[in-house]
């Protein structure tokens, strides 16, 4: 039986992805409902990019929860003119992107699946 990754594994996972491209990761410190799960900056010699980063599983992706912070992250991108990542695992991929248009957060948010290879060892 596959075993999926819980949400506080994903963003774990979705941070280190993020670090090894070249991403700083924060911890986003608010008592609003603008809650992303961290921040990612990225600063070239030129420009420093920041982007908001929501992580979902694919049962968190259906909570009231999940579409509050999406909305919060959405607006707050608006105004900001940014915009922002919500990552889920990839056998979740199309529910989520059915989320992001029923959301409507399509203008600001981009959809990141992620997975997960594990090598099983292959006894003979």
């Amino acid at each position: 039986m596959e075993e999926r990754l819980l949400r506080d594994e994903l963003v774990e996972l979705m941070a280190t992805v993020l670090e090894m491209e070249g991403f700083e990761v924060y911890d986003v410190e608010t008592d609003d409902v603008y809650k992303p799960d961290f921040l990612a900056v990225y600063k070239d010699e030129e420009v420093e990019y920041q982007i908001a980063v929501q992580v979902e599983d694919c049962d968190s992706i259906d909570t009231p929860s999940a579409k509050e912070r999406a909305n919060a992250i959405a607006e707050h991108c608006r105004q900001s003119g940014e915009g922002f990542f919500i990552s889920v695992p990839l056998e979740c991929e199309d529910k989520a992107q059915n989320k992001l248009k029923e959301w409507e957060v399509e203008d600001v948010a981009e959809l990141v699946p992620i997975g997960l290879e594990l090598e099983e060892d292959e006894e003979e």
